[in-house]
């Protein structure tokens, strides 16, 4: 944290009147047979650490401190019973168990002690919870329960003690009206409500004593009624402008909504917009794999071709020499014909009846020869010209054409996830609210437009009302000083009248200046644990006590849309805020809070915890502070504790220091 939060943490530490916890004493409770647990409170450390593994006994000890300040209402008849040592029960079925802590308070002891005692009658056992024992530097003190409520208000006990797994709730969007009296009671809001109520009762029993007296005076008499009339009308003018607020407050939050959803819808539009280019992207990519995919194919059937080149060459020779000899022979036949056909041999001398007579049977055999063979022929020049073509193969790139369509495969199976994620983000889209969705964030405007301006009829018609009010008061004195007792009245009510818008005014402040403050330091606590500080830069706190986050667009982002660990970072900020306002700085006791978080917030949680004005006992597991946070926070530990099993086969545990 800066220094400015650390000099103000320093001096709320000067001036509020710290509560700690000395020691806890457990007799027969749950695993613990008689322990006692003591918190040595001379020293500047405030943070105590009890390592224990699950299942020893940490939330024991938690459950252990709110049944003995508040009660059966913490612990349910059957639960309770189940509260009692098993190992001792054994021994003695009607036992007896108690629960003693000891808190230390600006000097003064308190000492809070509460039984409860098991009795078994035939097959039907049962448990009955005492009433707390309450004394103050050992004087025993009356009415216990208020006791308790002065020092630890029931109200409050879910900001002081709570299980870590359920921190979050505290960032939630709505709070019940028992966590709203709780804040405000941390906040000493009822004190002032009941300051101005006493006030109220008072101006009120005032005036009706101003106006039996005016009643003999018939002017004064009239301006009183007048009066009580105006006022009537302020309290009604009053009541309607708290439910206009309350009506703008709904309103905002519908609109807040209805923008919400209306920017959903225009995010699942554009996805839906993204879906159907994949869709065209992914039967593109299809056809492109599908030949990639037939080209390989096809370039596989002709893979022998490569091995077989040199004989396909060799036999398309083969087919040329033959071609050759057919050729010559069809080169003889022409020879002889002209031979055979000229007067004279090639000799120079004639042809005689012989020759010609051998010259023809050539002639007809090689005829006979060569129409026998010209369909064959034809059928081998054509296979030749395909061997030749064939011999003059280019073998393919088979590494290039497999990682084209691999890859081609590998995008279409891209293609078809996005679509698969963008399908599914998408099922829920309504296209008839998608249409009607902007026409419903117009509508939601303009009613918080209108709400608005009726409270602002309101709070006209308000402060004319009040002016009539002081002008009718100073007419009343006026008028009632002709009398002493209706003048002395006049100024009472006057005074009470000034005591109740006092005090009225005094609680609006506080209420502003409280959440204010505690707005600030919520946030700077909040900066300095969560794990997007550039992102996060602050957070609101509505008149309702709910939180909102501010980022650094000026944003409200709603807490519900947060992570489970920015929840727990936002919650645990508030209530070390609400711990440094609260005046009573009770001890902040937390069960297994960090060891589920994420590495960012789990150190940074730790890191805040010696900035907190208060007794800090943390209930934990080894997850919870890795060696490397344990030493970093070690200088602000006063002291660590560890459970220890004392028998595998029984539920028994003790405590004893760490070394």
């Amino acid at each position: 944290m800066n220094g400015t939060l650390t000099y103000q943490i320093h001096q709320l530490r000067m001036i509020i009147m710290a509560l700690k916890l000395k020691s806890i004493r457990l007799k027969n409770w749950k695993c613990y047979q008689n322990e006692e647990i003591e918190f040595n409170l001379d020293t500047q450390q405030q943070i105590w650490i009890v390592f224990g593994q699950n299942g020893f006994g940490k939330t024991s000890i938690l459950e252990a401190i709110q049944w003995c300040l508040y009660g059966g209402d913490e612990l349910k008849s059957s639960a309770l019973l189940d509260s009692f040592n098993r190992i001792v029960l054994k021994k003695d079925p009607n036992l007896e168990l108690s629960v003693q802590l000891k808190f230390e308070r600006n000097g003064d002891i308190y000492d809070i002690s509460r039984t409860a005692k098991r009795a078994v009658r035939g097959t039907t056992a049962s448990a009955q919870t005492n009433e707390a024992i309450v004394q103050k530097n050992g004087i025993n003190q009356g009415d216990s329960r208020e006791r308790i409520e002065e020092l630890l208000p029931r109200s409050c006990k879910d900001f002081f003690f709570f299980d870590g797994v359920e921190i979050k709730r505290y960032a939630q969007r709505l709070h019940t009206k028992d966590t709203l009296d709780a804040i405000e009671r941390i906040l000493g809001i009822p004190e002032l409500r009941n300051l101005r109520e006493d006030a109220e009762r008072a101006l009120r029993l005032i005036e009706k004593k101003l106006k039996d007296a005016a009643s003999i005076n018939e002017s004064l008499n009239q301006v009183t009624i007048e009066l009580e009339v105006v006022q009537e009308d302020i309290e009604i003018k009053k009541e309607q402008f708290q439910r206009a607020k309350e009506e703008y407050q709904a309103a905002i939050e519908i609109c807040k909504d209805a923008e919400e959803r209306a920017s959903q819808i225009e995010e699942l539009r554009d996805k839906l917009k993204d879906m159907n280019n994949l869709e065209s992207k992914k039967l593109r990519k299809q056809e492109d794999w599908s030949e990639a995919k037939m080209q390989v194919e096809t370039d596989l059937k002709q893979a022998p071709i490569p091995l077989l080149l040199e004989f396909v060459r060799g036999l398309a020779e083969d087919m040329q020499s033959t071609t050759m000899i057919t050729a010559r022979r069809s080169g003889s036949v022409a020879q002889l014909r002209e031979i055979l056909e000229s007067e004279a041999c090639v000799c120079g001398r004639c042809i005689d009846e012989s020759s010609r007579q051998y010259i023809l049977q050539e002639l007809q055999r090689l005829e006979t020869i060569g129409a026998s063979r010209t369909k064959d022929a034809l059928q081998q020049d054509d296979l030749r010209d395909r061997l030749v073509t064939l011999s003059r193969f280019q073998p393919p790139n088979f590494d290039s054409l497999l990682l084209r369509r691999d890859r081609l495969r590998d995008e279409l199976d891209e293609i078809e996830q996005a679509a698969y994620r963008l399908k599914k983000e998408t099922q829920g889209l309504n296209q008839e609210e998608a249409q009607e969705i902007w026409k419903k964030v117009g509508e939601a405007k303009q009613i918080v437009r209108e709400k608005q301006e009726k409270i602002e009829r309101f709070k006209r018609d308000i402060d004319g009302l009040l002016q009539q009010e002081n002008d009718l008061r100073r007419e009343m004195e006026e008028l009632a000083s002709g009398n002493e007792e209706t003048a002395n009245l006049a100024r009472q009510v006057t005074l009470a009248d000034g005591l109740h818008q006092a005090a009225k005014e005094l609680i609006e402040w506080r209420i502003t200046e409280r959440k204010k403050t505690i707005e600030e330091q919520t946030s700077k606590i909040h900066r300095s644990v969560t794990n997007k500080p550039e992102e996060y830069v602050g957070v609101e706190i509505r008149e309702d006590y709910t939180l909102g986050i501010k980022n650094a667009n000026g944003e409200i982002l709603n807490p519900e849309t947060l992570s489970a660990g920015e929840k727990e970072a936002l919650a645990f900020a508030f209530i070390a805020g609400l711990n440094l306002q609260s005046g009573t700085a009770a001890p902040l006791i937390m069960d297994t809070p960090f060891g589920h978080l994420d590495t960012d917030h789990q150190k940074n949680l730790i890191n805040a915890l010696p900035d907190i004005p208060s007794q800090v006992i943390v209930l934990a597991t080894d997850r919870d502070f890795p060696d490397y946070l344990l030493q970093g926070v070690r200088p602000h530990i006063a002291g660590i504790l560890k459970i220890r099993r004392l028998d595998a086969t029984e539920d028994a545990s003790t405590l004893e220091v760490a070394e």
